[in-house]
């Protein structure tokens, strides 16, 4: 196939090239199309890493789908423009992309049996039977401790379950289309999700394997047996807990375990819970669903066992929290419970550390020989596994204690770029003071009290969550607020392990002392002082980028691996000779090997078909950079046609003459710095433009009409494109003008982005910004408007040639605008 392309390009070139030359400027342009679109997906996707916008990993597979597929056609476009020139590129391109998919790539899948497997069954694994089964095991199988009888559905039932309903396309696509700036869109897009696992039809193998087991407990524990069906997914219980953010089902009988085996599936698809699992960034591939039966626990008393402080540095206790009856209520924030510390080395020394205020302090829940008891075999567990553990456990009506869940117990710490507090200088009583430190940190914000008329969905960005009950599923809107308030709950719930886990300070078990606060109030909160004072008190410290104050996460992780094949530029210098495939260590390199070569073959296209110079000159000028400009009619004086080198007086192009009014301004100082070689720093820092050099072939290039300019230029690192119509006819005026890069690290980028789109605005530009590239727009104005907005441009890209490198923060950028629009004036 190559073969018979390069014989009919050879045939061409030689009696045909008019038609060489029109199917070569084709190709550029779709190649210059696909280019432009490859930097924008590559821009989205720093975006989200800089930013920290969260996506489902099915989004961002959808967003890599694309950025591969136009780096592909800048591959095949470069070749119809050059066939069999660059051999070996597209071998690179299909390397890096590769890599790319491979990190993207789902983990194996198994679809065959074991479907069931009882609690005491040695095969029982984390990766069979979730991180809870498996857990659970141990305790029974390992340490012989008591433990519910039941059996576990495995993650291979889940799998053969969407396999044998055609499920996992239309799951990836619905999840692809989560956003989570919008509610409504998550809870729609749940909605459908959980649709569709309910509504499934149970494999029979799976549905007959089921209740084999059932019958099997049901033959050991009695006819009238009753189940808690317990989600029991991969990955949960682990550093990122998931705690609260899937389904429990009490009391569930024999008649309706295949339903409720359904709907515990499709707990993996609530708002809560996909929240949850974008935020950490774990796909949904990544966390499949096993199911634990086990039969249900009449229980007296009930609670959690942490046996280290989460938030306070006390490693001399361990802490046992208490409810009567079921702890359901416990570790969904619904009440306080009776909290006791207990010494880790003489178990029989315990003291009560909390309590709900309501509650008369003689009524004990537990016995001094069952708290011993627990304490104890609490102690015993953290050994086998060598780490501090959450437990659960149930005392039943006998005397019993038996154990529900045991996971471990993970510290973590305030986000880094929090702000300070020193109660000492604070004057003034607080709002209020008590309740239970449940999440370390401060937070400063406007109070968003949730009831009827304030659904929790519309907590705006910033604010201090205020709430009755610390309810799991609160987590949809961690992202957006600073703190928390709570009437109910304690340190054990699961909201406070969320909580903990996103780095939001968390004050609960505060009582009827929250309605102190009102709605809208400006407070500041500290949840390690346990107090609340009006007002902003807080000392404002230098903020930590999240992609760094959450690094921990596998959002991160996985992104940053994602964006070392795509993002890094390697190829600097288009006049080495190692600029090349062969060198290409990225797509980004793949993206500007394409571009450079493709100008190329376009500034030299016409020189040798034609054997003459003429169709591209030079303009020769005093600012110190160089423009090849090739004319397509118009664009230059007639007298021009036959020279090689041209002056600015023998350009014609309107639009063009009123950006080149703008770069030579007066107020642009060039020379401002007489030590500094513009041209030496623009060949040796070249990115992904034309650089500054006497190469025609690597210049910075524009394409002229009377009314119409294409320029494509760069100072040092950074890339700008503008193309537009300056005419007599308004309705087909426009200017597109496109930014990137630069020299300085991300936030100098950032910061100068802001100067140039405030600017932009202000002069009536449409503007968007998506990591540092730029893209604005003006269309459908008046002659005489379109060459002010065009002269505006040049001065706007002179002014700002290296401004990235003496920005530092929105002080600089406002005194940049103001001495910007000084200078306008005059």
């Amino acid at each position: 196939m190559r073969i018979n392309t390069l014989f009919r390009y050879w045939t061409y070139r030689l009696f045909a090239p008019g038609l060489v030359l029109h199917g070569t400027y084709d190709a550029f342009r779709e190649l210059l199309v696909f280019d432009s679109r490859s930097h924008e997906l590559m821009a989205d996707l720093e975006d989200l890493y800089y930013h920290g916008k969260k996506e489902d990993f099915c989004r961002i597979t959808g967003r890599y789908n694309a950025l591969s597929t136009n780096v592909s056609g800048m591959v095949a476009s470069l070749e119809r423009m050059a066939p069999g020139s660059f051999v070996t590129l597209p071998e690179y391109f299909r390397k890096f992309d590769f890599y790319s998919r491979l990190l993207l790539a789902p983990p194996s899948l198994h679809f065959d049996p074991p479907f069931v497997l009882d609690l005491a069954d040695p095969a029982l694994h984390p990766a069979l039977a979730g991180d809870k089964s498996a857990t659970l095991a141990v305790l029974a199988q390992d340490l012989q401790l008591p433990v519910p009888a039941g059996f576990v559905v495995t993650v291979n039932s889940f799998h053969y379950l969407l396999e044998y309903n055609n499920l996992r396309l239309m799951i990836n696509e619905l999840l692809a289309r989560i956003d989570l700036a919008a509610p409504d869109s998550l809870a729609l897009i749940s909605k459908q999700l959980t649709d569709l696992i309910k509504e499934a039809e149970i494999p029979p193998d799976i549905e007959e394997a089921i209740l084999a087991a059932h019958r099997r407990v049901r033959a050991d524990q009695g006819d009238d047996i009753r189940l808690a069906v317990r989600s029991s997914g991969v990955g949960e219980d682990g550093e990122c807990s998931f705690a609260g953010q899937y389904t429990t089902l009490l009391a569930v009988r024999r008649e309706d375990l295949i339903p409720a085996y359904l709907s515990v599936l499709a707990g993996k698809y609530t708002p809560q819970s996909l929240a949850y699992r974008i935020h950490t960034g774990l796909s949904d591939e990544e966390t499949p669903m096993a199911v634990l039966v086990v039969g249900m626990v009449e229980a007296v008393a009930s609670g959690v066992v942490y046996t280290n402080a989460p938030t306070v540095l006390d490693s001399a206790h361990l802490f046992i929290h208490a409810v009567r009856g079921l702890g359901e209520a416990l570790v969904s924030g619904q009440v306080i419970p009776e909290v006791l510390a207990v010494d880790r080395k003489n178990t029989r020394q315990h003291r009560l550390e909390s309590q709900d205020e309501g509650r008369d302090s003689r009524t004990r829940l537990l016995t001094d020989q069952q708290i011993t008891d627990l304490a104890d075999k609490a102690l015993e567990i953290e050994s086998h596994f060598g780490a501090a553990q959450d437990i659960e456990w149930a005392l039943t009506p006998a005397g019993e204690i038996l154990f529900l869940q045991s996971r471990q117990l993970y510290s973590h710490s305030t986000n880094e770029q929090k702000d300070s507090f020193d109660l000492s200088t604070i004057k003034g009583e607080p709002l209020l003071q008590g309740g239970t430190m449940a999440a370390l940190g401060q937070a400063c914000g406007a109070a968003y009290c949730v009831d009827a008329g304030h659904p929790v969905e519309q907590v705006p960005a910033g604010a201090i969550l205020v709430i009755r009950e610390s309810l799991p599923s609160y987590v949809q809107v961690l992202d957006r607020i600073s703190g928390v308030l709570a009437g109910l709950g304690s340190v054990a719930g699961h909201f406070s392990t969320v909580c903990r886990e996103f780095g939001i300070p968390l004050l609960c078990g505060l009582g009827p002392r929250i309605e102190a606060i009102h709605h809208g109030r400006i407070i500041t909160m500290s949840a390690e002082h346990r107090v609340v004072y009006q007002g902003d008190l807080l000392t404002r410290l230098a903020t930590v980028p999240v992609h760094e104050s959450q690094k921990q996460l596998p959002f991160f992780r996985k992104l940053r691996q994602l964006l070392d094949t795509i993002t890094p530029l390697h190829l600097i210098d288009p006049k080495a000779k190692g600029f090349r495939p062969e060198s290409c260590r990225s797509l980004h390199d793949i993206i500007r090997f394409c571009h450079e070569q493709a100008v190329r073959i376009m500034f030299s296209l016409g020189d040798r078909l034609s054997n003459r110079s003429g169709n591209r000159k030079k303009l020769l000028s005093q600012l110190p950079f160089d423009i090849f400009v090739v004319d397509v009619g118009g664009g230059l004086v007639p007298a021009a046609s036959q020279a090689e080198n041209l002056n600015i007086d023998q350009i014609s192009s309107a639009p063009f003459l009123a950006l080149w009014a703008g770069l030579s301004h007066p107020s642009v100082q060039w020379r401002e710095r007489a030590h500094f070689d513009w041209k030496h720093f623009g060949e040796m820092t070249m990115a992904d433009g034309i650089a500054s050099t006497d190469s025609p072939d690597l210049a910075s290039y524009a394409v002229l009409g009377a009314d119409y300019v294409h320029l494509i230029m760069r100072f040092g690192y950074h890339f700008t494109l503008v193309d537009g119509i300056c005419g007599e006819d308004s309705s087909s005026n426009y200017c597109q003008f496109r930014f990137a890069g630069g020299g300085a690290d991300f936030s100098g980028r950032l910061l100068r982005l802001d100067f140039i789109s405030t600017l932009l605005r202000q002069d009536g530009f449409q503007v968007e910004t998506r990591g540092d590239l730029l893209d604005a727009r003006i269309s459908a104005l008046s002659y005489q408007e379109m060459k002010r907005h065009f002269s505006t441009l040049g001065r706007l890209l002179g002014t700002t040639k290296l401004m990235d490198m003496a920005l530092h923060d929105k002080q600089d950028v406002q005194q940049h605008m103001q001495d910007f629009l000084a200078e306008t004036e005059e």
